[in-house]
């Protein structure tokens, strides 16, 4: 079948949001699923990029998120618009699209940034509600922009928020502006985490915790913590929440950052290891330690490996390792 013509109201069309999604969805509840894949590779010529999340076990269709590249500012939509869905942190992506079809409850995104995960997280299934963390007010608007180019914006609540050990104010430490006019999204709560500190943001502070109680206590089934380096200090404020809820949580193991908390969590909570490279996922090792060119790393309530070995065997040329 031919593309959809490049014609300016086709543009005009597609560019909406709301109208283009209603296009979509009307082509494929017909079954025009060819005319609904055009549309909406058309809609991402430009800054508004459409990028695919691959369908699980049960679905018959991908579903697609959209963000802006901001000019290709947006390292994360560059890198998906470059290289496709594996290329970025593969394969967390992945395998939190698949948790996420497997416990479809609330999600907490800690970290936020311009709201991938948090997007991810509400497109992989219907019902999931998404609670997202960001504390740096100029990411936090440019979030607002990627949600209001979805759908499922509805789902997602975004807080300026810095969760950490504490309630009241807290100091938030950002590097300086890349060269390269690439958005810098990378900030933290310790004020080491980068050689070179550019400025000092004071801003709201919370824990997990109080978060969670003042969204009414909903089911949390995954946690996605990625606060550089803090994320010891987001463990220290969640004890009430993993007791109650026992979610799944990404995490970020950074080399040099403490692995205290982590150890702790697996030791006196029963919580599995889980760590992730682009090819392997190694469950159970001895201890959590930082892996060269494996950041990410999955804890997992001792009943729920079993169920979680099971999805990171589904996703395709990832290699799963037991040990112990």
């Amino acid at each position: 079948m031919a593309p959809v013509p490049e014609t300016s109201w086709w543009r005009a069309v597609l560019r909406h949001p709301v109208v283009a999604d209603h296009l979509v969805g009307l082509c494929e509840a017909f079954g025009a699923h060819t005319v609904a894949d055009h549309l909406d590779r058309f809609r991402s010529v430009g800054d508004l990029v459409a990028i695919t999340v691959p369908p699980g076990s049960r679905d018959l269709r991908s579903r697609r998120l959209r963000m802006y590249a901001l000019e290709d500012r947006d390292q994360v939509v560059r890198t998906f618009r470059a290289g496709g869905w594996n290329a970025f942190e593969a394969p967390l992506p992945s395998v939190f699209a698949r948790l996420v079809r497997r416990w479809p409850h609330t999600v907490l995104d800690v970290g936020a940034n311009t709201g991938l995960y948090s997007l991810i997280a509400v497109t992989a299934h219907r019902s999931v509600r998404a609670i997202a963390f960001e504390p740096v007010p100029e990411i936090a608007a440019l979030m607002r922009t990627n949600v209001r180019a979805n759908r499922a914006s509805r789902r997602i609540s975004l807080h300026e928020t810095a969760i950490g050990d504490h309630i009241g104010q807290a100091e938030l430490h950002l590097p300086p502006a890349q060269l390269d006019g690439t958005i810098e999204t990378s900030a933290s709560l310790e004020s080491d985490f980068k050689e070179t500190i550019d400025r000092v943001l004071t801003v709201q502070a919370s824990t997990l915790d109080q978060a969670w109680a003042a969204a009414g206590r909903p089911t949390v089934s995954l946690v996605k913590i990625d606060v550089e380096g803090a994320e010891p200090r987001v463990l220290a404020g969640a004890g009430a929440l993993i007791d109650a809820c026992r979610p799944i949580l990404t995490i970020e193991v950074l080399d040099g950052a403490s692995t205290d908390a982590a150890e702790r969590l697996c030791r006196d909570h029963r919580y599995v290891d889980i760590v992730l490279s682009p090819h392997e996922a190694v469950v159970n090792p001895p201890s959590v330690v930082p892996v060269p060119l494996a950041p990410n790393q999955l804890l997992v309530p001792a009943e729920r490996v079993g169920e979680v070995v099971a999805e990171l065997r589904a996703v395709p040329r990832l290699l799963v390792t037991e040990l112990g």
